[in-house]
């Protein structure tokens, strides 16, 4: 509806002065039509001239959006036509044609922002798709924010992890400018913020909620450091909390679109940080357990390998008791005596570093298992193989072995 086409008798007026706004309003970004924004305009602008009120206008007004104007133009026609007894047929006319084209934008607006609330939705559910299929946890926090402006139309997104009561920066995505994202993901880590009970996101840990900080510039809640050096005017922020404790946090806001964050941006946000935090804990379990199997296959290629130096072992020491009885005396006196030979032989900790050699142990996991250096582990082993008289690790555990399995059946 336009001016050309809308009749607006210049006597008809309402005592409800206009609400102030800013202008023009913001109509949902999936609207189909590109005319919808001027339609909406000018029937505003109809509305305000009918209704003898100012222009929409003002920064701060609690009807930040079309669909909100609309619908207050919307009562304050519809009220004016049920107390309009004294408007003649043409001025009556008007007003019900106006009201019927509010009614008919509100409909069409509000089936815009349901549109635009799925495709935002369908948005995030894709770009969490993308990072459940990554492996590493150093990947997927890099490209987190990333993902928040491909997914939910940011233009720059910030991933904080808490860490000893402090917010420390992990990765900066600003659209077609990554030099700014370096500059201030350093200036963020150089600054962390306390979590004391002034910061914003504390109270988020307290509430587990996301949150829209509409004044970013005035708000004594937010790190002021971090919102100078982004310049951020609005944002919002949700908590990342996998198993309802918060870890994390994701900032975003419109910065190039030189636009106000809304309640919108924020239930965007919220959602994409509930399905992060879920992927994020699947990354960081499939880690551990690839390290974990690392480790096992590991073990089982060291246990492999020292079976058969033991194999390898007992054939060279059953050649050599053939031949030396000066060796099978020696043997058999360590046999016969069983483990109180074997304690007087070697120290606790020398039997404690055996026993670990026997159980396939590597240097480093004997030292990690008893708390000492390598090199202590080192002096113990040349300790152990010359009182068991052995030329190698694989001889010295065979023995050991054998020595045990003796005092066993004795």
């Amino acid at each position: 509806m336009d001016e050309s086409t809308t009749r607006i008798p210049a006597d008809v007026a309402s005592d409800r002065a206009a609400p102030a706004a800013a202008w023009p309003p913001r109509v949902p970004r999936s609207a189909h039509d590109a005319r919808l924004g001027v339609r909406v305009v000018g029937a505003l602008d109809a509305a305000a001239r009918l209704l003898e009120w100012d222009l929409w206008e003002g920064d701060d007004g609690e009807h930040e959006d079309a669909v909100a104007l609309v619908e207050v133009a919307r009562s304050v026609v519809a009220e004016r036509i049920r107390a309009g007894a004294d408007l003649d047929r043409e001025h009556l006319v008007a007003l019900c044609d106006l009201l019927v084209t509010l009614e008919d934008l509100r409909r069409e607006l509000r089936d815009n922002e349901v549109d635009e609330r799925l495709r935002a939705l369908t948005g995030v559910q894709a770009g969490l798709g993308r990072l459940r299929g990554i492996a590493s946890v150093s990947t997927i926090l890099d490209l987190a924010p990333q993902e928040v402006c491909r997914s939910c139309g940011f233009d720059r997104a910030i991933l904080f992890r808490v860490q000893n009561s402090q917010l420390i920066a992990e990765a900066v995505h600003w659209e077609n400018d990554p030099d700014g994202a370096a500059t201030l993901l350093e200036v963020a880590r150089e600054n962390p913020a306390d979590l004391t009970h002034m910061l914003l996101e504390t109270e988020m840990i307290r509430r587990r909620i996301p949150m829209l900080v509409a004044d970013a510039k005035g708000d004594p809640r937010v790190h002021r450091t971090i919102a100078d050096a982004a310049d951020t005017h609005s944002y919002v922020a949700a908590p990342i909390m996998p198993e309802g404790r918060v870890i994390g946090f994701l900032h975003a806001d419109r910065y190039l679109q030189q636009r106000h964050v809304d309640e919108f941006d924020r239930e965007m946000l919220w959602a994409f940080a509930e399905g992060f935090g879920y992927a994020f804990e699947r990354t960081v379990l499939t880690e551990r357990m690839r390290a974990q199997r690392d480790q096992v296959r590991s073990m089982v290629q060291s246990t492999e390998q020292l079976m058969n130096e033991l194999c390898d072992t007992e054939i060279a020491v059953s050649h050599v008791e053939g031949e030396d009885s000066a060796g099978v005396g020696r043997a058999a006196a360590m046999l016969a005596s069983g483990p109180s030979r074997l304690d007087q032989l070697l120290t606790r900790r020398e039997v404690e570093v055996i026993k670990l050699m026997a159980a396939g142990e590597t240097n480093a996991g004997i030292a990690s298992r008893l708390v000492i250096s390598e090199g202590t582990v080192k002096s113990h082993a040349k300790h152990i193989l010359r009182k068991l008289r052995a030329a190698n690790r694989a001889e010295a555990v065979s023995r050991y072995l054998r020595i045990s399995a003796l005092g066993d059946q004795q």
